[in-house]
């Protein structure tokens, strides 16, 4: 990110300290453009059940009952990148109607649903715990889910990220994702102001509104 980039993006910054602001870039990416990268020596990636996530519970990994009801209801998959029996790092993968509770920065005005088309999926909650972390573990991980998705008519990605996250925007650039549409929502006080990509965007996907949004409609 350019120096001239974060100038620009510095009242954004410090709006963030004072009030609720959230702008979410949309990424795609389409299987064919996507950069494949080997798994590292000594490790594998292997698609999670439930029983293999409740083993690795914990605020340590990010992961608690709420990710096992997700594969339970079979509302998203997991993919996991093991070191023989530890856990190296995680990306889930929802299809079709994406609740909000799933695409969000940590604050509950900021969720955002989205409505899938069937050949998308949408990668959220990625986590490489520090030891493994630049090892292009996300990368890998992508490649793996662009290997085994085709099987389930899926051949692209779509995915969210907040538009200061210098690691992640490097890391998702690098694989062959491009920015598809973007999102916001500046709530100050009973003040709320938000945008939305214009509908629908990367081939038929479509968001709903933010849950802040919905707040202030109903309190009108």
């Amino acid at each position: 990110m350019s120096f001239l980039t974060r100038l620009k993006q510095l009242p954004y910054r410090v709006m963030r300290r004072f009030a609720i602001a959230n702008q979410t870039l949309f990424f795609g990416c389409e299987f064919a453009s996507l950069s494949r990268v080997p798994c590292p020596e000594g490790l594998t990636v292997v698609q999670w059940s439930e029983g293999d996530l409740r083993q690795h519970l914990g605020e340590e990994n990010y992961l608690d009952e709420g990710h096992a009801f997700w594969l339970r209801d079979d509302r998203a998959m997991c993919f996991a990148a093991m070191d023989g029996e530890r856990l190296a790092g995680f990306a889930w993968i929802a299809l079709g109607d994406v609740p909000a509770e799933m695409n969000h920065d940590g604050h509950p005005d900021t969720q955002l649903p989205l409505f899938l088309p069937d050949n998308t999926g949408f990668v959220f909650h990625v986590f490489i715990l520090p030891s493994y972390r630049g090892r292009r573990l996300y990368a890998v991980l992508m490649s793996h889910v662009a290997q085994q998705l085709p099987t389930r008519g899926i051949d692209r990605l779509v995915l969210t990220t907040e538009c200061t996250n210098r690691s992640a925007l490097r890391s998702v650039g690098r694989m062959g994702f491009r920015e598809v549409g973007r999102a916001w929502l500046i709530k100050v006080g009973p003040i709320c102001s938000v945008g939305y990509p214009e509908q629908p965007f990367f081939g038929g996907v479509r968001t709903g509104a933010y849950v802040g949004d919905l707040h202030e409609r109903i309190n009108d």
